[in-house]
């Protein structure tokens, strides 16, 4: 299983979802990507979009003005 990390902060909407589904391509079943990311409409659309994709988000955590994110893929 393997965990990477993917900063996205500074990028808005879409191109937010557009590089985390870009990197979720590149992993395989099981592995987790953790994203950083300061734009709070992306956290919504990441939390939709992931499940549509059959992975699973197991954590948002708010860090003042920024997110982390965890995604396991299914």
């Amino acid at each position: 299983m393997e965990t990477r990390a993917l900063d996205i902060r500074g990028l808005i909407c879409p191109l937010t979802w557009a590089r985390v589904k870009r990197e979720l391509m590149t992993l395989q079943p099981g592995d987790r990507l953790e994203i950083l990311l300061d734009h709070r409409p992306a956290v919504p659309d990441i939390k939709r979009n992931a499940p549509d994709l059959g992975h699973e988000v197991v954590s948002v955590v708010s860090e003042g003005a920024e997110w982390r994110i965890a995604i396991e893929l299914g």
